[in-house]
């Protein structure tokens, strides 16, 4: 495990760590790679399917990171966590934290619905963040957290993107 610490500047950057963590299972797996690097064939005996999604989400929010190595005189892929702490480097109002957490934790269909708004929006192509905040009358920064807890949808630069 490597030694490095989370930095979050983004209080929306917040919104996967919560909705992953808030999972029992996905709990779980990311304790069993915090202790040692693990393959994802151990982690689906263990877990069963559920740990291939659980790698997936923890990986593109840069928790696990893989490398080859031999497991059984074979190569396979390992997988360990990148950072040993975390750290918050952000000031916001306490309304928007609160709503973040909300969305975080258990905004299921108001994630559905803002989502489909904005993939109606970015069907033409990316869309400037600032352009959709306007359009839709919400803040940035709650944006941005709807955006990262969409599994249709990324933020690339300052742009609004679906993902491949």
């Amino acid at each position: 495990m490597d030694k490095r610490t989370k930095i979050i500047n983004d209080p929306a950057d917040l919104v996967p760590l919560l909705h992953t963590f808030k999972d029992e299972t996905y709990m779980k797996i990311f304790k069993k790679i915090y202790e040692e690097s693990v393959s994802s064939d151990e982690l689906v005996d263990e877990f069963g399917e559920d740990a291939e999604e659980a790698i997936e989400i923890l990986n593109s929010i840069g928790l696990v990171k893989s490398s080859w190595g031999m497991n059984g005189g074979s190569p396979q892929k390992l997988y360990e966590t990148s950072y040993s702490k975390f750290r918050a480097n952000f000031e916001c109002e306490l309304k928007d934290i609160a709503e973040i957490l909300r969305i975080s934790i258990n905004a299921n269909d108001y994630i559905k619905n803002e989502g489909r708004k904005l993939l109606e929006i970015v069907e033409d192509g990316p869309e400037n963040i600032s352009e959709v905040s306007e359009k839709l009358d919400i803040k940035e920064v709650l944006l941005r957290a709807i955006i990262r807890r969409h599994q249709g949808l990324k933020i690339k630069g300052n742009k609004l993107k679906t993902k491949d």
